[in-house]
């Protein structure tokens, strides 16, 4: 059966576009420049950075990283967003996705801090930099939640307070 559907694939099944091994040579080029970072098991990041035409995987913490960055092109321009692992300093930053369209970048982007556990970023074309919501660790932080309710009416006693009502007696029952 797998002769068969070679047979029937034929010409048609051939690339046209590139001789053949030339698409997945351009696709492991353009690979070989971005990184790859995801979530240890044990909290740490595992991280893969390209060096010179090699990929070296580390883990480092957390804390080595401010967020996941979303760097942003000029105001006209559609293409060039890019996703960055913004590191603190002394640490070289890690681009994980280049060259993305306005459609899919901000899905990306929100799915890799996400899964990573840090915050995410946004660099304006100017350079300004700013955090989207504060974070600590993997948990976001907002605002607190009300622990009480207001009282409806100030001046109602709530129901275990209220006073025995007048003219009835307390009867007990044997």
């Amino acid at each position: 059966m797998l002769d068969e559907a070679r047979l029937q694939a034929g010409a048609e099944g051939a690339s046209r576009s590139a001789p053949a091994g030339e698409t997945q040579k351009r696709v492991r080029e353009n690979r070989a420049d971005l990184g790859h970072a995801f979530a240890g098991a044990t909290g740490e990041l595992v991280v893969t950075r390209p060096l010179s035409s090699t990929l070296i995987t580390s883990r480092e913490p957390r804390s080595a990283f401010l967020g996941v960055m979303l760097k942003a092109p000029a105001m006209d321009e559609r293409r060039g967003y890019a996703i960055v692992l913004a590191a603190k300093c002394g640490h070289e930053d890690i681009v994980l996705a280049r060259d993305l369209d306005k459609d899919e970048v901000v899905a990306r982007w929100r799915g890799l801090a996400g899964s990573l556990g840090l915050p995410p970023l946004l660099c304006h074309a100017n350079g300004e930099t700013e955090f989207l919501h504060k974070q600590l660790g993997a948990v976001a932080l907002g605002r607190h939640a009300a622990r009480r309710r207001r009282r409806l009416a100030p001046h109602r006693r709530p129901r275990f307070l209220m006073r025995r009502k007048a003219g009835r007696a307390i009867t007990a029952q044997a």
